[in-house]
């Protein structure tokens, strides 16, 4: 039998109308780097007095979990973290215009994470929910995606591995990425952009049950939404922000922020294009440090209420 490759691997997903009732996989959802399933089943070691030795080994729930990073190619994955999505195709152009928002529950969704080789490996996992996502850039970087996540079951029965399907849009780049801070409709950047980090928390629980060893139920809970991101240091204007003026206020005015990164093509002509303006927010730390014979890099970490 011939060891598998990453070449020989197919990740793909399928939305779910019913949660853990597995559907075909067919959609990408960019250019993988690494998926990588944690499956762990408990077990409980049953000891008596009388003997040293384990007397019986009781099998326990299944907990499924996993961790995905990929350049970003489009938006697919993101209905999965913040739950819906709407498409409107911008006038008679071939553009579209996905967009996403918080749902209740964001949808449950079937992975099949296959290799197809001299024989086929095929892994099915039902009732996937992602609990974490974070979209990230740095300099001279791609647009990227890290999510960790749960599902309710798998299953190996399988003998066919799909198709691998690898979309051919291009991934934006860190030249085209803007961050902008400030009153709704009038954001202005606050300097020289180094990386940033949009975090996006559903808080999941996995929901078990008596009388079963999979889980029944993931609830996304409380939601976060965090940025943290760096800029090369200038000037105190972020830091006002920070602490409400140019000195400490106990309620600092909440701001607008925003992320663009886009191809810079127009729309109606293959504008590519990742925009999020988040409202409500407020810096939680930042910080200024300084080390001999290096720039200084401020950093700063902020939490919003809502989306904009």
């Amino acid at each position: 039998m011939t060891t598998q490759h990453s070449k020989n691997n197919t990740l793909l997903i399928g939305k779910e109308t019913t949660f853990g009732t597995a559907v075909s996989p067919t959609k990408d959802i960019g250019l993988i780097q690494n998926f990588s399933p944690d499956d762990k089943r408990g077990i409980t070691k049953v000891y008596t007095t009388g003997s040293r030795e384990i007397q019986d080994i009781a099998l326990g729930k299944l907990d499924l979990s996993f961790d995905m990073d990929i350049f970003m190619q489009h938006g697919r994955i993101l209905e999965y973290l913040f739950g819906s999505v709407s498409h409107v195709q911008s006038g008679t152009s071939s553009d579209w215009t996905h967009t996403f928002d918080i749902a209740t529950e964001p949808p449950s969704f079937t992975i099949e994470d296959s290799f197809n080789s001299s024989t086929d490996s095929v892994f099915i996992y039902s009732g996937a929910k992602l609990s974490q996502g974070t979209i990230s850039i740095d300099v001279d970087g791609l647009l990227s995606f890290k999510a960790s996540g749960n599902s309710k079951s798998s299953d190996v029965s399988g003998t066919s591995a799909s198709a691998s399907v690898t979309s051919t849009i291009k991934p934006l780049h860190f030249k085209n990425w803007t961050l902008l801070t400030g009153t709704a409709g009038s954001e202005t950047s606050p300097g020289k952009l180094q990386k940033c980090d949009l975090t996006i928390n559903n808080d999941n629980e996995v929901i078990s049950a008596s009388g079963t060893f999979d889980a029944q139920e993931i609830i996304s809970k409380n939601l976060e939404m965090t940025v943290d991101f760096d800029i090369m240091f200038e000037n105190t204007t972020e830091y006002q922000r920070f602490i409400g003026g140019t000195t400490p206020t106990s309620s600092p005015t909440p701001f607008s922020l925003v992320i663009d990164a886009n191809n810079g093509v127009a729309l109606g002509s293959g504008r590519l294009q990742f925009y999020i303006q988040l409202d409500g927010v407020s810096y939680e730390e930042v910080g200024t440090p300084v080390s001999v014979g290096n720039m200084v890099i401020q950093s700063f970490k902020a939490s919003a209420k809502a989306l904009g």
